[in-house]
């Protein structure tokens, strides 16, 4: 063999091998499309959540010694935002599969397309019963609407006992979707709905609507919807004298809506998908180092959002570690997992792709602190 043939066989070997040994340094890249404007006070902890089981795996070794680098994309609260988003994160961005969007809207709109793309999407908080079987490749890691919508009111009819009910809802997807589920609920139960109103995402006054509601005279105050516009509408009923219990949705599980709400938040009620006190090693762990990197940050705080995508994640990157970093292995992960121990309870997936959780709990804001009531 001549010295340039050895050269020549010997550069090729390098590169080959070159090649194979960058192909295998290269990250396991991840997307997220998640609240970090509109909606930060639930975003910001989600990122957190995010960020928490990636730390761990990576610390851990990654996944067959490669590390997991995630990409954020912010929803902006906007269908069309999270569409594009979603195309990036796959097209350009060559994402293994994404955490959210978070929004039921974002969700309906972007999912059409990672399931073109046999992308797996996993939403945190979606609750839309619309989002149930999608497709093969949307999955749901929090529970819907429907199953909060009937541990609700079967407590409230249980406890508080009313006879009518006034409702003030988000005229968006998940507003609306609240006031029909909840609305269908509470007839059942034999309480009346007697008003039926509605605001726009964004509005600060509510007294016109909450005027008609108390003309009604209900004997409880339902207001489904976001953080920024449930607790000021709260505020300004208590102004308007309307002594009602209120309730609404788990999206208030937030320190901001006591924040906003001040002390028209006392009272208020709630069905909620994470119990600080859940008594495992990995929730107790998970607390200690998300209120550590909230601190570190000066985060607005809302640790059930930060429990939802942290469970998300590392059924996602347990996916990748089964059968490796691919969508379709974790899809196949996903479908035959069962009893996951995530922070949020014992998790498995139906049919329909939603998550099946061992337990759902009611919280209830007494002395400006969210307590489990049930």
């Amino acid at each position: 063999m001549t010295v340039i043939r050895r050269i020549v066989i010997f550069a090729m070997v390098l590169t080959l091998f070159s090649a194979v040994y960058g192909w295998a340094a290269e990250p396991i890249k991840l997307g997220s499309v998640l609240r970090l404007s509109a909606g930060a006070e639930h975003g910001i902890p989600s990122k957190r959540g995010v960020e928490l089981a990636v730390e761990e795996v990576n610390k851990a070794g990654g996944i067959n010694g490669r590390k997991v680098e995630v990409i954020f994309e912010d929803e902006k609260d906007s269908p069309a935002t999270c569409v594009n988003a979603v195309q990036k994160l796959i097209n350009v961005d060559k994402v293994v599969a994404l955490i959210g969007p978070m929004t039921s809207g974002g969700v309906l709109a972007a999912g059409p397309t990672a399931e073109a793309a046999k992308k797996l999407c996993i939403t945190p908080t979606a609750t839309s019963p619309k989002v149930s079987g999608m497709g093969e490749f949307v999955s749901r890691a929090c529970s819907r609407i429907d199953q909060q919508s009937r541990e609700l009111t079967d407590y409230v009819a249980k406890t508080w006992k009313p006879k009518s009910v006034g409702i003030l809802f988000s005229n968006e997807p998940y507003g609306k979707g609240c006031s029909e589920l909840f609305g269908k609920d509470f007839e059942k139960l034999g309480i009346k709905v007697v008003a039926n109103e509605s605001f726009m995402r964004g509005a600060r006054d509510f007294k016109a609507q909450l005027t008609t509601i108390k003309s009604l005279n209900p004997d409880i105050l339902f207001i489904p919807g976001y953080t920024q516009e449930t607790a000021p509408a709260a505020a300004q009923a208590r102004q308007l004298g309307m002594n009602q219990k209120i309730l609404g949705v788990y999206g208030d599980m937030d320190e901001v809506y006591i924040q906003l709400a001040g002390k028209a938040a006392e009272g208020h009620v709630i069905a909620s998908e994470y119990d600080v006190d859940y008594n495992t090693p990995k929730n107790q762990e998970f607390k200690k180092r998300y209120f550590e990197l909230a601190k570190k940050h000066n985060d607005p705080v809302n640790i059930m959002f930060a429990a939802l995508t942290y469970d998300s994640t590392g059924m996602v990157l347990a996916g990748m570690q089964k059968y490796g970093p691919d969508s379709e292995g974790i899809k196949k992960f996903l479908k035959e997992m069962k009893d996951y121990d995530g922070v949020t309870g014992k998790l498995s997936f139906d049919q329909k792709n939603d998550c099946v959780k061992s337990a759902l709990y009611i919280l209830e804001v007494q002395n400006g602190k969210w307590v489990k009531v049930k």
